[in-house]
């Protein structure tokens, strides 16, 4: 029998990059976490990394609900919210010529680009004790759904930079759904008429194969149709 849980992740409060326009989506991490798992499964191998954004995506099966809307389809997960009182902060991601070594180089380095680049970007981040979100599954998917999560170290961008580190990772059941919408307001990126984003409905979001236009998250529910989205 299918569950609405609530998944906490606690972050060290560090920092994480966050952007509320393209927040993390649960399922874009969980189909990362189950890949390994398929792959000893089933005997394949295969990466994200190894096509192009343009080739079609291998869909991992994950112990989630599904929603349709139409012909299209995805997993009933959410994005990932800040929980509790927040703050930011900006940080600049710097790199430099060393110039007191300048001498074991050959030629004249270019630091406006190539290897030799300087460059000082800000990096906005978003300072909290927790992110939450929202996912549908039956009880054998929340014990295989805990026991992937307690892998994931990081999440957000810039995590070789220490960015988005995480302390530990609770998973509880919750009395309503709140995988698609709530308090009115959508939890993830749904397939509406007058969406105004062109995305995939299901991880990988970043490949284009089988994008639809969706409405954007935050917007008004009825807006994306949800009422109409079914197990």
């Amino acid at each position: 029998m299918f569950r609405p849980l609530k998944i906490t992740f606690h972050l060290d409060g560090s920092g994480v990059y966050y952007d509320p326009f393209e927040p993390p989506m649960l399922d874009g991490i969980l189909a990362v976490a189950f890949m390994s798992l398929v792959r000893a499964r089933r005997g394949e191998v295969y990466e994200h990394e190894e096509i192009g954004r343009d080739e079609p995506p291998y869909d991992v099966p994950l112990p989630l609900a599904r929603w349709s809307v139409g012909e299209v389809w995805g997993w009933k997960a959410s994005a990932l919210f800040p929980e509790g009182e927040t703050a930011e902060s900006l940080v600049y991601w710097r790199k430099r010529l060393r110039q007191h070594r300048i001498e074991l180089t050959e030629g004249s380095p270019n630091t406006t680009n190539g290897v030799y680049r300087d460059w000082n970007m800000p990096l906005p981040l978003l300072l909290c004790r927790r992110m939450v979100a929202y996912c549908v599954t039956d009880r054998e998917g929340r014990r295989d759904i805990r026991r992937q999560l307690e892998r994931i170290r990081w999440i957000g961008k810039k995590r070789a930079h220490g960015r988005g580190r995480v302390i530990g990772v609770t998973v509880e059941q919750c009395e309503v759904d709140y995988s698609i919408a709530r308090d009115g307001t959508l939890t993830r990126w749904m397939p509406s008429d007058t969406g105004s984003r062109l995305v995939r409905p299901r991880p990988p979001y970043w490949n284009v194969v089988g994008r639809v236009r969706c409405a954007e998250i935050g917007e008004t529910a009825t807006d994306a149709a949800v009422h109409h989205a079914e197990l």
